[in-house]
């Protein structure tokens, strides 16, 4: 029996790499050694069955990548409203981040000290962390702390001020977690954005608006709206 459960994985994990395979590069041919294997797992199933059951396995994946979004808000505690907090929601998207995280920075106060040690936890446990800045020097005393842990792991940008125009600025607020879960929200990390405010915004579940925020950012990298922070 456990034999046969080994087989199963192994086969299931073909079919998934032949569906991602084709939904990116477009190529079918990932799927001949999957049909092989189930072939062998199922000798009494002819062609027709053998592609019913590939067209279920796309099905039920295409069923759980179907991307959702929760609704998330800082308001009074007062407020009985039945919806993900901001702070709550920050801090576990920090927590069970297990590769990667983007974090976008405005306004960076004093308040997010504490989330900041969690960041440099996750660094240390090999989480890579990119972190946009909008003005260094005014977050400079905050971000101390963590300055002191860069590493390959933490990686600072600053947003380069526009000569043309000193009021732009970044004002994005968002933090992609493993390249799959974003909170992009109107809160700043401070304690207004997480606890004073009214601020509004959503947790989306979608690897496809994860890879395409976290492209944007690089591609801004790349053009020079952003430069690595290497210290003053």
């Amino acid at each position: 029996m456990r034999n046969s459960s080994i087989k199963i994985d192994y086969i299931a994990g073909l079919i998934v790499d032949a569906i991602e395979c084709c939904s990116v590069n477009g190529d079918e041919t990932s799927f001949a050694k999957a049909v092989c294997e189930l072939k062998v797992q199922f000798p009494n199933c002819n062609d027709e069955e053998i592609t019913s059951i590939i067209s279920l396995c796309m099905y039920l994946y295409s069923a759980k990548k179907t991307e959702h979004a929760d609704l998330v808000l800082t308001a009074p505690d007062s407020f009985r409203v039945k919806t993900l907090r901001t702070r709550d929601t920050l801090r576990k998207l920090i927590e069970e981040t297990e590769k990667s995280l983007t974090i976008t920075g405005y306004s960076i106060s004093d308040y997010f000290t504490e989330m900041l040690d969690l960041i440099i936890r996750k660094s240390q446990q090999g989480v890579y962390i990119r972190l946009y800045v909008n003005d260094m020097e005014k977050q400079k005393t905050t971000l101390e702390r963590l300055m002191a842990y860069k590493s390959r792991f933490i990686q600072v940008y600053e947003y380069q001020k526009q000569e043309g125009d000193k009021m732009a600025a970044l004002h994005a607020k968002l933090i992609v977690s493993d390249t799959r879960k974003s909170l992009v929200s109107s809160a700043n990390l401070s304690y207004h954005g997480m606890q004073g405010n009214i601020e509004m915004g959503f947790l989306i579940e979608s690897v496809d608006k994860a890879k395409q925020i976290e492209e944007v950012m690089k591609e801004m990298v790349r053009m020079k709206v952003f430069c690595k922070y290497e210290g003053r």
